[in-house]
């Protein structure tokens, strides 16, 4: 069997398809590592249940006023029980209680109670309501709780010049499936 040598414009002929192939691999594995990230960033931005800390870097900075919070907090002896009113409006609206004690437990009256409140699946999703005064340490608001499961109640409480904070974390349901 005879071959023919190969001409030089065989040679270059293939040495150029080579290189497109070896460059266009190169590029479509960039292209779609850039395609990969901007999809990945796209989930991480439009995920609801995705949540930060509002001024999360301001609180580290500050943590020690969160101590003397703490300390405040102890120091006043007060006692917050957070509940949750069975009815449920039409808007989807169920009350908020917050009945505050101090120390000795009486009925803590006179004072301003503000309350974020959010579910752990929509942590982003918050609610800030301002406690109304109804009588023997008992405060209300009307908290509307789209969805079942663990949500997080924060309260500050402002009497005089006194501060207490209070944190929680409760299961919430409808009134007709609590535990």
């Amino acid at each position: 069997m005879v071959t023919e040598p190969a001409t030089p414009l065989d040679v270059a002929a293939r040495e150029r398809r080579y290189r497109l192939v070896w460059v266009g691999l190169i590029l479509a594995l960039l292209t779609g590592q850039i395609l990969l990230m901007a999809a990945m960033v796209y989930l991480a931005t439009s995920d609801a249940s995705f949540a930060i800390e509002p001024d999360y870097y301001q609180k580290g900075l500050h943590w020690d006023a969160t101590a003397a919070q703490t300390r405040q907090n102890q120091r006043l002896g007060w006692s917050a029980t957070i509940e949750l009113g069975t009815e449920i409006r039409g808007t989807g609206e169920r009350t908020l209680i917050c009945i505050l004690r101090d120390r000795a437990g009486q009925p803590l009256d006179g004072a301003t109670v503000d309350a974020v409140v959010f579910s752990h699946t929509r942590g982003n999703d918050r609610a800030t309501v301002t406690l109304l005064p109804a009588g023997s340490g008992r405060y209300e608001a009307p908290v509307r709780f789209a969805r079942a499961g663990v949500w997080e109640f924060r309260l500050a409480i402002q009497r005089g010049p006194d501060t207490f904070t209070y944190v929680e974390q409760r299961d919430v349901y409808p009134p007709d499936r609590e535990p």
